[in-house]
């Protein structure tokens, strides 16, 4: 009614899990981890005395999923893995052409 204060709803937020990262980006990080594991089975290092230079291509699908989730694009602000899928969208969306005689 008129001259009431009603207060505004609480936007809520995702909540942070953990490392100030939401339950979505801890999966697709752990998901990244389970793939670069499964990697390390089938693929043998590198033969290189160091462990970790040795090791660097097993990381792979970690650092893919990581850029994914955190990597923005320029114009829209949208990170490069939700602009990908919509991107998709509208690539494979049904088209209508209007063709006219000129």
């Amino acid at each position: 009614m008129f001259g009431q204060m009603h207060s505004l709803t609480q936007k809520t937020s995702p909540g942070k899990i953990l490392w100030g990262l939401s339950l979505p980006q801890v999966i697709i990080i752990l998901l990244g981890a389970r793939l670069s594991y499964s990697l390390s089975e089938i693929i043998p290092a590198l033969p290189v005395n160091n462990f970790i230079i040795a090791h660097i291509h097993h990381l792979i699908p970690l650092f893919f999923c990581v850029f994914v989730l955190f990597v923005r694009q320029s114009k829209t602000n949208l990170s490069i893995g939700i602009y990908f899928y919509y991107w998709l969208l509208f690539k494979f969306r049904k088209k209508t052409f209007v063709w006219k005689r000129s």
